[in-house]
């Protein structure tokens, strides 16, 4: 299972892969979906920062106190580098 949680403060409509219909979500809402049905519309408002994607481990698993990020292998947006975060106003 995925957790998809809407980072916007607006509602957002994605569309399901495989063409079985769409995920409503309002504002900062989340809802879980299968793993087959997370499309390339969800993974690219992730790479955009609309949405995270984030695995749900079931208990019995292992490493079940932790989530994974679905897309943890994103490379950062240009300016978006530990060091441009960590510059200080003088």
């Amino acid at each position: 299972m995925i957790e998809i949680r809407n980072l916007t403060f607006q509602p957002l409509t994605l569309q399901l892969a495989g063409g079985k219909g769409g995920l409503h979500l309002g504002p900062r809402q989340r809802k879980p979906i299968p793993d087959s049905q997370l499309s390339a519309e969800i993974r690219t408002a992730a790479k955009r920062g609309f949405v995270t994607a984030t695995a749900l481990v079931l208990p019995g698993q292992p490493d079940s106190a932790v989530a994974t990020s679905v897309d943890a292998s994103i490379p950062p947006v240009d300016g978006d580098t530990a060091e441009s975060q960590s510059k200080k106003r003088r």
